[in-house]
């Protein structure tokens, strides 16, 4: 496995565990919460305070994903939006595209 399709993966495994955020914040009537930033450092441990609505946007597309600010990598991704808290990038690079697509729980 190269690095780019490594990366995919841990990206996917970050909006895994924030797809679990989400629901316990539903199941408790949060309108906001703190996610895991979804970038491609396995160690990050940056917090991004989000609407339940700025999640579900981010989560409308299966190749976008939450970032703080300077976490991009931009031979994999682009930023699409810019908010106060967070950054929404979306992947470009093929494979990745691909990767983060197909383990989408979204779609699964």
């Amino acid at each position: 496995m190269d690095d780019k399709q490594k990366r995919a993966r841990t990206e996917a495994l970050f909006r895994d565990v924030n797809e679990r955020i989400a629901e316990s914040a539903e199941r408790f009537d949060a309108e906001s919460t703190q996610f895991v930033c979804e970038c491609a450092d396995p160690g990050c441990a940056h917090r991004l305070e989000a609407t339940l609505d700025e999640y579900e946007e981010v989560r409308a597309d299966g190749a976008t994903f939450m970032l703080a600010p300077g976490h991009e990598h931009t031979d994999i991704e682009r930023v699409v939006a810019r908010r106060s808290r967070f950054n929404v990038v979306e992947k470009v690079q093929t494979t990745v595209r691909d990767i983060v697509r197909r383990l989408n729980p979204r779609t699964a």
